[in-house]
This record gives structure tokens, C-alpha cells and sequence, in this order.
């Protein structure tokens, strides 16, 4: 039993072929390095895209909230005219 064990274990280290061992590292290597590279490339796309997205989304927000002084009018009767549905749909009465 141990002497099988043995003789697989011979047979097995005569085939491997080892003659292009450093090429196929230096081809993974490379092929690495690429992943790498397409890695970094999407990365700086994705973080370019998403600084675009929230200065877009502030300059939108801050241009949204800040009326002119004279749009703004005191509504003693209705104070909550601002916040109702019809006024954020279709905008402010006059």
C-alpha cells in the first residue's frame, strides 16, 4: 500500500514539463498587471463620474433653494402653503 503511494507519487513528478514555468509566470504576471491597470482605469472613471454627479447635484440644490427675495411672500392665512402638494407639483401660488 505504501509502496504504491510511492510509486504514484514518482510518476506524478516525471510529468510535469517544466521547461515553460517562467513563461507562463511571466505571462501571468503580465496578464496581472493588465487587471491592474483596467482596475485603476475604471476606478478614477467611476470616482470622475460620481464627483461630477454630486457637484451637479449641489449647484442643482442650491440653485432650487435660493428664490429671489421678492418670490418669497408672507402667507399669514395659509402658512403652510409651501409644503403642500399642489405647491411642490406645480410650484408657488400668486
Amino acid at each position: 500500500m505504501i509502496d504504491d503511494d510511492i510509486a504514484r507519487l514518482v510518476e506524478r513528478e516525471r510529468s510535469p514539463d517544466l521547461g515553460r514555468l517562467e513563461a507562463d509566470i511571466w505571462r501571468r504576471e503580465a496578464a496581472l498587471q493588465a487587471r491592474r491597470r483596467t482596475t485603476r482605469r475604471v476606478a478614477a472613471w467611476q470616482a470622475a463620474v460620481m464627483l461630477a454627479a454630486v457637484v451637479g447635484s449641489a449647484g442643482a440644490g442650491f440653485a432650487y433653494s435660493a428664490h429671489p427675495a421678492e418670490a418669497r411672500h408672507a402667507a399669514l392665512m395659509m402658512p403652510g402653503e409651501r409644503l403642500a402638494p399642489s405647491s411642490l407639483l406645480l410650484g408657488g401660488h400668486r
